[in-house]
């Protein structure tokens, strides 16, 4: 059920070779490569939405790679070759907000500054964005987190983490990365007043915390933190996509099942809403312990509900308020809901990921020590949220 996304070679690739792959996917069998796609055997058209003008083409890793000035002509050129073929596909563009250009370096290269400035030569999504948003639909940005470094500012280079970095702080690191590029975006609305009047989400096509065992439970509760916040952002993060997607299952040569990584992207998907609503509380996070640029926010990510995080959706029917709740923790919290605007109906359920350990894994042909256990809940009550844990709270509307 899931929707197919092609990113076309924008590096040594070209302009008609693009064109011809979006008619191979698209074009009607009078097409010439919707009839070889048919003499291939498949005459119905894939329906492909979403491309991709290259991967990365901010980068000097990539082959292609060319100066901005320069790839702003070149994506122009794709985008309207391709469109030519199907107006009615979605055209996400090859981005990096300042953030990325900083961690990578690319800044200082560019520019012998660290970070990357607001309208200068580092900032490529910035001029992508106010020099050819017709022909782009949504803005491809990338980020990782690394389990035991972060960037530091002065230094121009990753440092290691203080050792003893409370587990809170180490998981909220790829949320703030969501963060970041959050406020960058609202940087770009007021720079670009253009981009008022046509709004060009975030695609989120490549993130991930590095450096971390996708087997063990510790990344679960970083991961289920970044999607709370790109929920919390649902104005700007239109698509989301897992890098390591891989390696959301523990395997064997002739059996699978999903890791703890896996089952937390399950419980979203099973259990969360899809209608965001707003979340405030009477506890903030606590004020950033770096200066912003690169991977850290001017505001910490989170909810008002420290050392909690907390989002909330409807069902899409209405009839379910769904909770997500992170304790990144090593100890029990409580939490009491005060839920305005619509009414409960009674009891509801909570399905939650709360292992002893956090390098508790799933492995084939081992008992699993990560699980995903169901409990009755009350609205009305606190809530007593156990120490690392990952749940999904649903309760009935009126």
């Amino acid at each position: 059920g899931v929707a197919p996304y092609i990113t076309v070679n924008a590096g040594l690739g070209d302009a008609w070779s693009a064109a011809q792959e979006v008619e191979y996917a698209n074009g009607a069998t009078a097409t010439p490569m919707g009839r070889l796609r048919a003499a291939n055997g498949h005459p119905q058209p894939y329906g492909v939405k979403f491309w991709g003008v290259g991967n990365e083409m901010w980068g000097e890793w990539q082959f292609g790679y060319m100066p901005l000035d320069q790839f702003i002509v070149k994506h122009r050129l794709f985008a309207r070759a391709m469109r030519r073929v199907d107006p009615s596909i979605e055209l996400i563009a090859a981005g990096a907000m300042p953030d990325a250009m900083t961690g990578s370096k690319q800044a200082r290269k560019l520019t012998g500054k660290v970070v990357a400035e607001y309208g200068g030569p580092a900032d490529w999504s910035g001029a992508l964005l106010a020099r050819d948003l017709d022909d782009i639909d949504l803005l491809s940005e990338h980020y990782y987190v690394y389990a035991a470094t972060h960037f530091d500012l002065q230094k121009g280079d990753q440092v290691p983490n203080d050792p003893g970095e409370p587990l809170a702080d180490w998981a909220r690191r790829a949320a703030n990365m969501v963060r970041a590029k959050y406020e960058h975006y609202q940087a770009y609305l007021e720079r670009i007043p253009a981009l008022r009047r046509k709004p060009v989400p975030v695609s989120l096509d490549e993130w991930a915390y590095s450096g971390v065992s996708p087997a063990s439970y510790k990344p679960v509760l970083a991961y289920a933190w970044a999607l709370n916040e790109m929920f919390r952002h649902t104005d700007v993060y239109a698509m989301g996509g897992f890098t390591f997607a891989g390696s959301t299952l523990s395997a064997s040569r002739t059996e699978a099942t999903l890791n703890p990584t896996g089952l937390m992207f399950q419980l979203y998907r099973d259990h969360f809403g899809t209608v965001p609503l707003a979340v405030s509380g009477a506890s903030p996070q606590p004020a950033p312990k770096y200066p912003p640029g690169a991977d850290q926010p001017r505001v910490n990510a989170g909810s008002d509900t420290y050392p909690l995080d907390v989002a909330a959706a409807l069902s899409a029917d209405g009839r379910t308020l769904t909770v997500a709740v992170v304790n990144p923790t090593e100890a029990a919290q409580q939490l009491r809901l005060d839920v305005r605007g619509v009414a409960l109906a009674g009891a509801g359920s909570v399905w939650r990921m709360a292992p002893a350990s956090l390098d508790a894994t799933i492995l084939v042909g081992r008992p699993p020590q990560v699980q995903v256990e169901q409990h009755p809940a009350e609205g009305s009550a606190p809530l007593s949220i156990p120490p690392i844990s990952v749940g999904i709270y649903a309760f009935p509307v009126k």
